[in-house]
């Protein structure tokens, strides 16, 4: 047994210890030297840069395993003899990415780097998890994916394919063009969330919610900030017409004429951004307590002018709706008939470019504030936004641990978790 099979032993040993449930295929699979860069399988074999094994396990980097587990997850998805007439390039994409969503499965606790998160939320939304759906989603919309997000996967040389693609495909007993690599793949775990919170787990998922009635001053008092003011058409009691009041002086003896002013100067709001996370991670009560507190503060009629500019947009990892509102009558309408949609991944970006293309097109003037509803789970902006930011989460439901700098935190009050409802 030569330096390269021992240190190949030892990092297959190392994925069993981890993945008990791939010791057969891990057992079946061997190793050689060959010219890729880094790695690459031939349909058999896992076959490595020359020297690479050597190097990368004297300095304890994690790269071996890596490659071992993702050229194994290739062949038991059969992604060496499928690609069938498919663009190449294309092809290649769509079986790194599907590998990476099974990773994910095995391997859950691993962290993800923001742009595999996304592509994971967005594929899982669209249902799109294996490298036949994925190939057609990216030919008929090439940009579903970013760039960044369609490389989030890539880590091996898919060259060999060629060589296997070509020999004949062992059968099956039934005539099937399966492989044996294909038989021990039917085991691995599907990447969509077998049960998801919310929905169905599509990102397409619409469902009713009804709201928790609650009320909270902390949040109130959040709103009372975001306010401004300015003239509201309101009788007020307070004030008169000064100039009626003189004109009675001068032409009835004395006797002022007092015409209570039609407006008054008042401090409300006049535009707002709201983001529910529809995502899978929010349960069906955590949105209905994210509504409760919708519902409860701004139906306030103290709280808004007579008209104003709402934009109340739902998102998991993409914005599913955005429901704009002008009037406390729309505002109450929307929430007795609301009909929220999501139920996939969790990103806070989309909605952000969402709320920043809004302002650039004028349709916000001047917009105080976004307040984001959610249980803290997501990708976060990189850059703050020019306006500001409050996530607004129910305590024991969320985790602030990636909350960045920029962006505030409202914590409301809440019971505890009950029934299938989960602690953070």
């Amino acid at each position: 047994m030569t330096a390269e099979e021992r240190i190949f032993s030892i990092v297959r040993g190392g994925l069993y210890a981890k993945l008990p449930s791939l010791a057969l295929p891990l057992g079946r699979l061997t190793c050689r030297e060959g010219d890729v860069d880094p790695a690459g399988t031939d349909g058999e074999a896992a076959v490595f840069a020359p020297g690479l094994l050597r190097r990368e396990f004297l300095a304890e980097s994690d790269l071996p395993e890596r490659l071992t587990l993702h050229l194994l997850l290739h062949l038991m998805l059969g992604h060496p003899w499928g690609r069938q007439g498919r663009a190449r390039a294309l092809w290649d994409t769509a079986c790194d990415l599907a590998v990476g969503l099974v990773r994910h499965a095995l391997l859950p606790q691993e962290p993800e780097t923001p742009a595999a998160f996304s592509a994971r939320c967005k594929l899982q939304a669209r249902r799109a998890v294996r490298a036949p759906a994925i190939y057609a989603l990216l030919l008929e919309q090439p940009d579903a994916l970013t760039a960044e997000e369609q490389a989030a996967f890539y880590l091996d040389d898919h060259r060999l394919w060629q060589l296997s693609a070509s020999a004949s495909a062992p059968k099956t007993a039934d005539g099937g063009a399966e492989t044996g690599w294909q038989a021990l793949g039917r085991k691995l775990p599907d990447p969509l969330p077998p049960k998801p919170v919310i929905g169905s787990g599509s990102g397409n998922a619409a469902f009713a919610v009804r709201p928790d009635a609650r009320g909270s001053r902390a949040f109130a008092a959040l709103l009372r900030e975001c306010s401004e003011m300015r003239e509201n058409r309101h009788v007020s009691g307070d004030e008169f017409q000064y100039a009626w009041y003189l004109y009675g002086l001068e032409h009835y003896g004395g006797m002022p004429l007092i015409e209570p002013l039609e407006y008054s100067e008042e401090r409300r709001l006049r535009e707002l951004a709201v983001v529910i996370d529809t995502s899978a991670s929010c349960s069906r009560s955590l949105c209905a307590a994210f509504l409760g507190e919708l519902a409860g503060i701004l139906t306030r009629e103290d709280l808004f002018f007579e008209r104003f500019n709402l934009h109340i947009l739902e998102c998991d990892c993409e914005v599913q709706q955005d429901t704009r509102l002008t009037t406390l009558a729309e505002l109450t309408d929307w929430l007795r008939t609301m009909t929220l949609h999501g139920g996939g991944g969790t990103d806070f970006r989309p909605a952000f470019r969402y709320v920043d293309g809004l302002v650039e097109r004028g349709e916000f003037a001047h917009l105080p504030g976004l307040l984001y509803f959610t249980d803290g789970y997501g990708v976060f902006p990189d850059v703050p936004p020019a306006y500001r930011a409050v996530f607004v989460m129910l305590r024991y439901r969320y985790d602030d641990i990636d909350l960045p700098a920029w962006a505030e935190k409202l914590i409301l009050e809440a019971e505890a978790p009950k029934g299938d409802e989960r602690w953070i």
